[in-house]
């Protein structure tokens, strides 16, 4: 097809080449042309990113494929839910379809190589003629998603462009390279946060199941060259193990690929290990998805850089083949047998490699359709099976929760996962325990059913050889040791196995409540204050300046049973209760009397301390998490604070950090040498390179004691603890691994919810604990301006994930409020808004909100 536009045509230059970027409208105006210039691609712009720009969904095929869509869509569908079909059925599906591949390109906006390479990856399989290229489009629908992440593509290439010729050249940004996630974007498949994950998981996980999914990233500059699948151990229990041999089959085709055409320095089956975060590249596994990566190595953005043989090393910080997750060292292997010697390493060699990659999955799917077609029936017929004869049976979701609301939004996302669930339309029985009507069931025969066990059951992350070094000391895991949505949401599930006879109905759209408003009272209205969804109900009232209160204590008034904090409305304000009732689903009781103490409440001024060095990622997702309930912020810089009038404000957030990156200046430079010796520390101008230093310290001090409230969240507590001078001890800092180590897990937590910091709280919940905090309120004479919100039990504390050295923390400190003169410092040890997930203990953050 001679008449298609090239990329190096359209862009002035050969993608990849040194110190030029490809800006994503630019990108954007290509795939648009070359649907313009060719039959074989569809463009698709699936809407709107976080920030206003396209998010693309490109398909190309043959002519005849494309215009064949909706039927070969159905096929699709029909072969990842078989259902009860007979083998002739899929058979003949299988003939008639075609395999579908996903690729994702750039979704960590540093990591450019995916977005560069798209444009070429497109022109390559709409114009070659060859056998290969025509196999694949006959065969294949490959579905391309050629930027995740818009924002951040057009943040870093203006970034880069800025600053070209200059000391700064190829620095990454000194900022979240998006709004709220930064780098932790691939964290949220199963949560669902952000509009581009949505954008996805419809793509992914309903509208086109594909037979594979590939996900192109960058890793770090000094290891191998590229890595590609499969995974190394250990991996995750409950994927159909298909799924981990079609990752070996797909990853050994593009590793041959890659040595064919003298790519060194490949890697497969190291570094990476199976069981991860739940990105797309991991979740997908338990949608009976090969899921993948590739992992280019880095250069400076698009500025080539110098490496030294004697740089190059294992990718990873620990020295053992355990520790290293099958890499031990830069030498010759079986999944690493042509090592790179090093040299120039370019932007150019990252898309070339890519592209190689990218090609050899379609390739290998190509020549083998009708086997990956059939895989994917297959994988979802056993798992449906295994759920079929397995225990437990049934995940019952019970309709009585202690935050309803919160339960239905979980229902809402795993609707978006795809998964078949059920509403019961009268109370049953499920191993003898009586359920309301109402309840949710999700039975585990189904083609999903790895998904909703490792979503909804207790997890435990192996303590073995795959995760301890020789001597004893744990290798941490990728991310967190657990990724259980039912628990980080709050949302209590019962596994069973018999359940009576009863009537149940589909659930098959978003549920969408819509709350009520009881009869006119001349008393006042009921928020129950355990609703998350109540604290934005409160925000709206008060935006409207409709008074508000909370009472001080359990009460009983009439037919309600009310805990300490639950809001009180006044009445004659039925009409807007009623629209707020209606728009988030909460629900507003007539009270027809009330003896109670109260206390009125009011919007406190928040401001939330941001950092450059990269941006802080907690902050982002905090960001988000306030915005979704209604509470507005300001975000204050280290100018802000030492230059400011910081008496404006009630409320100062810190989100998690370590002290280091908040002071900046000597103490981050001596920390960061210490604790990322083969990381170099940024090179920024001076205007990013955040410094709160003594003096923003003691302006957060000073406005502390006159009247403020310092909340500090998981690792800025130790912060506020030293800036302060409290009497206070972590407990677990300085342990040796060995003897204490905890990462990502899911921890039982006593709530002393008569507090105002924790009110709407369950008396026991489970908090998400990463490397956190554990406290000690020192024996002194002020013993009584500290106040526990929370602590550890005794034993048994472990929920789900990893614990070693649960004495460590038996009967120790989670969260505390301090008296500090006028005002106080709120510390919160476990993550309690962590990446806008932990939904069960968002209370733990609201409730110091408010006045």
């Amino acid at each position: 097809m001679s008449n298609v536009t090239t990329p190096e045509e359209f862009f002035d230059h050969q993608l990849g080449e040194d110190r030029k970027i490809a800006r994503w409208d630019k990108i954007v105006e290509y795939f648009n042309k070359l649907q313009e210039e060719s039959p074989r691609i569809k463009v698709v712009n699936m809407g709107p990113s976080t920030e206003g720009h396209p998010f693309l969904a490109v398909f190309i095929s043959s002519e005849e494929n494309l215009k064949n869509m909706d039927r070969l869509q159905e096929v699709n569908k029909e072969i990842a839910n078989p259902g009860d079909k007979e083998e002739e059925e899929i058979q003949e599906l299988v003939e008639e379809g075609k395999a579908v591949a996903i690729q994702s390109m750039s979704l960590h906006a540093t990591e450019i190589g995916g977005t560069q390479m798209a444009p070429e990856l497109a022109y390559d399989l709409i114009t070659r003629g060859d056998e290969e290229a025509e196999r694949i489009r006959d065969n294949v629908i490959s579905i391309m998603v050629p930027c995740f992440n818009p924002d951040g593509q057009i943040m870093v290439t203006d970034w880069y462009d800025e600053w070209l010729d200059t000391d700064y050249e190829g620095s990454s940004t000194p900022y979240l390279y998006h709004k709220y996630t930064g780098h932790d974007n691939n964290r949220d498949a199963f949560m669902l946060n952000i509009v581009e994950s949505q954008y996805m998981a419809e793509l992914m996980f309903e509208s086109w199941p594909p037979q594979a999914y590939q996900d192109h990233h960058h890793m770090g500059s000094y290891g191998a060259r590229l890595y590609v699948s499969p995974y190394s151990d250990p991996i995750h229990p409950h994927g159909d193990p298909l799924v981990w041999r079609e990752l070996q089959w797909h990853g050994s085709h593009m590793a041959y690929k890659l040595e064919e055409n003298d790519k060194r320095g490949i890697v497969n089956a190291a570094i990476f290990s199976g069981w991860a975060h739940l990105g797309f590249h991991w979740i997908g596994i338990y949608h009976n998805i090969p899921s993948m990566l590739t992992e280019s190595a880095s250069a400076k953005l698009a500025t080539q850089l110098y490496i030294h043989p004697e740089q190059l090393k294992a990718e990873t910080k620990e020295r053992s083949l355990v520790g290293t997750r099958m890499m031990p060292h830069y030498k010759p292997t079986t999944n690493f047998p042509n090592p790179w010697p090093g040299g120039w390493w370019t932007l150019r060699d990252i898309v070339e490699q890519q592209k190689i990659a990218a090609w050899a999955l379609l390739d290998n799917m190509a020549r083998n359709k009708e086997t990956v077609l059939w895989n994917q029936a297959k994988k979802a017929i056993r798992q449906t099976e295994r759920g079929a004869i397995g225990s437990p049976q049934v995940i019952v979701v019970p309709a009585d929760q202690h935050d309803t609301r919160t339960m239905e939004l979980m229902i809402e996302k795993l609707l978006a996962q795809g998964l078949e669930i059920y509403r019961a339309t009268e109370p049953f029985t499920a191993d003898g325990y009586l359920h309301a009507s109402g309840s949710y069931l999700i039975p585990l025969a189904q083609p999903k059913m790895g998904l909703i066990k490792t979503l909804l059951l207790r997890t435990r992350f192996p303590d073995d050889s795959f995760t301890r070094m020789g001597d004893g000391t744990p290798n941490r895991p990728y991310d967190t040791a657990t990724d259980t949505l039912a628990e980080f949401m709050g949302v209590s599930v019962q596994p069973a196995d018999y359940l009576n006879e009863f009537q149940v109905e589909r659930v098959t759209k978003e549920i969408h409540p819509v709350g009520v408003v009881d009869e006119e009272s001349k008393v006042g209205y009921l928020l129950d204050t355990r609703e998350n969804h109540a604290f934005k109900a409160v925000n709206i009232l008060l935006e409207k300046e409709i008074p508000v209160k909370r009472i001080t204590e359990p009460i009983i008034a009439g037919d309600y049973q009310l805990p300490a904090g639950c809001f009180i409305i006044e009445p004659g304000y039925k009409e807007t209760l009623a629209s707020i009732a209606q728009e988030i689903g909460v629900n507003f009781h007539a009270l027809a009397e009330l003896n109670a103490e109260m206390n009125p409440v009011k919007r406190l001024k928040i401001g939330m301390y941001d950092r450059y060095w990269g941006g802080n990622i907690d902050t982002g997702w905090t960001r988000l998490c306030l915005e979704q309930y209604g509470f507005e912020y300001d975000l204050l810089y280290d100018s802000e604070i030492i230059e400011g009038d910081l008496s404006e404000y009630d409320v100062i957030i810190l989100t998690h950090d370590t002290p280091e990156m908040i002071t900046g200046g000597e103490n981050l430079k001596k920390w960061w040498k210490e604790n990322r010796p083969n990381w170099p520390l940024p090179n920024y101008p001076p205007e990013y390179q955040s410094e709160l230093g003594e003096e923003g310290k003691e302006k957060l001090v000073e406005w502390t004691r006159k009247g403020g409230t310092l909340l500090s969240l998981g690792g800025s507590t130790e912060y506020a603890i030293d800036a302060l001078d409290l009497p206070i001890t972590n407990v677990v800092k300085g342990l040796d691994p060995k003897e204490f180590h905890c990462p990502g897990s899911t921890l039982r937590i006593y709530i002393e919810n008569l507090h105002p910091a924790a009110y709407g709280m369950p008396e026991e919940a489970l908090a998400l604990f990463w490397h956190s905090p554990v406290f000690k309120i020192n024996p002194g004479p002020d013993n009584h301006l500290y106040e526990v919100i929370a602590y550890y039990p005794e034993e048994e504390i472990l929920e789900s994930g990893w614990l070693i050295g649960e004495e460590k923390i038996a009967d120790k400190i989670a969260a505390i409020n301090a008296h500090v003169e006028e005002g106080k410092a709120v510390l919160m040890g476990p993550r309690i808004q962590h990446r806008c997930q932990t939904h069960g203990t968002f209370k733990l953050l609201f409730n110091t909100l408010l006045g």
